[in-house]
């Protein structure tokens, strides 16, 4: 990495941080430990690979879905059956979905790359410096970016539908906002911010008004879309949101709020783990407020994604919820950038002892997210 003075500076047109020496070292830090957890303990590599959320889409594509597996939305699951199928049928469904995984996460960092050559001094969604792509690359849940998850696939569709409508391309900005719609629960607030940023470009308040209207719309199709999806195949269009209903739940403003320190009924004792993605979210919504001072649009993404966990009673999505949110994490490692070195490479240590620890408790079957 590049000293301060070198990393701190704001990215010129035509210079371009491309990350693939780290992202190179990440994925044999993850695999590298996976392998040696799967040796060390006697788990078997396979089910290392499809723990928790990855074994509920490998549920999903071998048997396809059932209650409550509705709450997982179909696009991932879809693919990997795709991919799965056009190889033969054979492979399991985690080694599949790691590989497609991997695959979009390096076609994010690829497409990404390629658009800083051409953005504007602090563009929101590249990375000024090295340290931007560090903070993004070692984020505490980064190994679901390359595993049997979605959020490989929803990193690259998300950035997409972002980057297409900063640059005011309309319509592949909307086709890849509905893939999102399919793909996460968040593929709403990608909506929002395409639009919002599709619409900012026009000088007049009417093409703003018929440029977000037509995102809008395109959006709202989609999502009547995956609303048929689910009548289709379950006779009720809101299956998905009922089977979300499993997972905790507040049932008012309060209990949201007391999420915050634990407060609501199912916390219990002192979980140091809780106590890290609270933090981490802490952390989050500083940076996303920056983020929201820099681009609007960018911000309101962030801090919708943020705002969403809530009512779930605290925050502890936190790791994983951050994982794609790319803007975000750039500006915080661009921050940290512009920081003396001690408390850089302090950040930086505990960072990589973070991500580590959790992506060790993934493969030995412990809460990772």
């Amino acid at each position: 990495m590049r000293s301060p003075s070198q990393a701190a500076g704001p990215s010129q047109p035509g210079m371009a941080y491309a990350p693939w020496g780290l992202v190179l070292l990440v994925l044999v830090h993850h695999f590298g430990l996976w392998a040696w957890t799967s040796w060390h303990r006697g788990i078997p590599a396979l089910l290392v690979l499809d723990r928790w959320d990855s074994h509920h889409y490998s549920t999903l594509v071998l048997d396809g879905y059932s209650w409550p597996l509705w709450a997982f939305l179909p696009l991932y699951p879809g693919l990997v059956w795709l991919v799965r199928l056009g190889l033969g049928g054979t492979l399991p469904p985690q080694v599949v979905g790691t590989l497609l995984s991997t695959a979009c996460l390096l076609g994010f960092i690829a497409w990404n790359t390629h658009e800083a050559r051409q953005a504007p001094p602090g563009h929101g969604m590249t990375a000024r410096t090295p340290w931007g792509w560090f903070a993004f690359l070692y984020g505490p849940a980064s190994f679901a970016l390359h595993s049997h998850h979605t959020e490989g696939l929803f990193l690259l569709l998300s950035f997409g539908a972002l980057a297409c409508a900063s640059q005011g391309r309309l319509l592949p900005s909307a086709v890849l906002v509905s893939l999102c719609i399919f793909t996460r629960n968040q593929g709403c607030f990608v909506a929002i911010s395409a639009a919002l940023l599709v619409a900012l470009r026009e000088p007049s308040w009417r093409e703003r008004f018929i440029r977000f209207g037509v995102m809008g719309g395109v959006a709202l199709l989609a999502f009547a879309g995956l609303l048929l999806f689910e009548w289709n195949r379950s006779a009720d269009p809101f299956m998905f949101l009922k089977a979300q209903r499993e997972w905790n739940h507040v049932d008012s403003l309060w209990g949201a709020i007391r999420g915050l320190w634990f407060g609501n009924a199912w916390h219990r004792g002192f979980n140091g783990w809780l106590v890290l993605r609270n933090v981490f979210g802490a952390v989050w919504l500083v940076f996303a407020v920056v983020l929201w001072r820099r681009d609007r649009a960018l911000g309101l993404y962030a801090l919708l994604s943020l705002v969403v966990m809530l009512p779930q009673g605290d925050l502890g999505n936190a790791f994983r919820f951050g994982a794609v949110l790319f803007p975000v994490m750039f500006v915080a490692g661009d921050w940290l950038a512009t920081r003396p070195g001690a408390l850089r490479w302090t950040v930086a240590l505990g960072l990589v002892w973070l991500n580590h620890k959790v992506t060790h408790a993934y493969a030995i079957a412990k809460w990772p997210y």
